[in-house]
């Protein structure tokens, strides 16, 4: 799970600036996104579930503002795929042999642009609440690594 999760954060920070990667990687490594969002939502099924079911009996603060936090990441995260694929240029033509629209809808490419600011925004404060969960396993992981390296 660690590894997904670096790699998420990694690929969200390089989708974050088209000019970085071009429209064409941009829009293939959008779609790569989606997988490994599903993934990460199975992943973290279990977790889901039982927050979900204990949501209304007595839970921290801490608890509420992370669930309330990953529903709002994950609206978000639906509504930028969602508005990727309409306005995509290159990946979704290719992949449905669809003619390329002459002009794109800029209301689109507007909510697209909005929704990218917001989950990078939510995807920040998402690393900063589980930060102790990310360098717990980082250690973990780490510490195994270099153990072995000896």
């Amino acid at each position: 799970m660690f590894w997904l999760d670096v790699t998420l954060l990694l690929l969200v920070c390089a989708l974050e600036t088209v000019p970085f990667t071009g429209l064409v990687l941009h829009e293939w490594l959008g779609l790569a996104l989606v997988g490994l969002a599903f993934a990460h939502l199975l992943f973290s099924w279990s977790w889901i579930a039982s927050h979900s079911r204990g949501f209304f009996s007595r839970q921290s603060a801490r608890a509420r503002i992370n669930y309330f936090l990953n529903w709002s990441l994950f609206a978000g995260m639906t509504a930028l795929i969602f508005s990727g694929i309409l306005i995509s240029q290159k990946a979704i033509p290719t992949l449905t042999a669809a003619p390329v629209a002459p002009t794109m809808d800029w209301r689109w490419d507007s909510i697209h642009d909005t929704c990218s600011n917001l989950v990078l925004i939510l995807a920040g404060l998402h690393l900063a609440l589980n930060w102790d969960w990310a360098l717990a396993a980082g250690r973990r992981i780490f510490g195994r690594l270099w153990e072995g390296a000896r």
